[in-house]
């Protein structure tokens, strides 16, 4: 850990992920973590979301099909595969289209 001339700390990518070892291990809200500790809640919030998320997260992509005669009530699509072009109709009334 260094300490710059303003009064301003720098920790190396080491220092922080020997601190995110301590927190996990702590047991402590990230407010009384970083109160103990002297660090920002910000800047460890920062330096968490770069380093401590190991979780793999699902894929976001969702596949959109032609409705079935038993889809239930809500978003439909429409495909048109020869045209390339698809449509979503959204309950209220709102129907969203796409050309290729």
């Amino acid at each position: 850990m260094r300490v710059l001339a303003d009064g301003r700390v720098r920790r190396t990518r080491s220092e922080w992920q020997t601190i995110l070892k301590r927190f996990a291990r702590s047991g402590l809200t990230v407010t009384a973590f970083c109160e103990r500790e002297e660090i920002s809640p910000s800047v460890f919030a920062a330096w968490r979301r770069k380093f401590g998320e190991t979780k793999v997260k699902e894929p976001r992509f969702v596949e959109l099909a032609p409705p079935s005669a038993a889809a239930p009530a809500g978003p439909t699509v429409s495909a048109v595969p020869a045209a390339g072009a698809f449509e979503l109709s959204l309950p209220g009334g709102v129907v969203l289209r796409w050309k290729a």
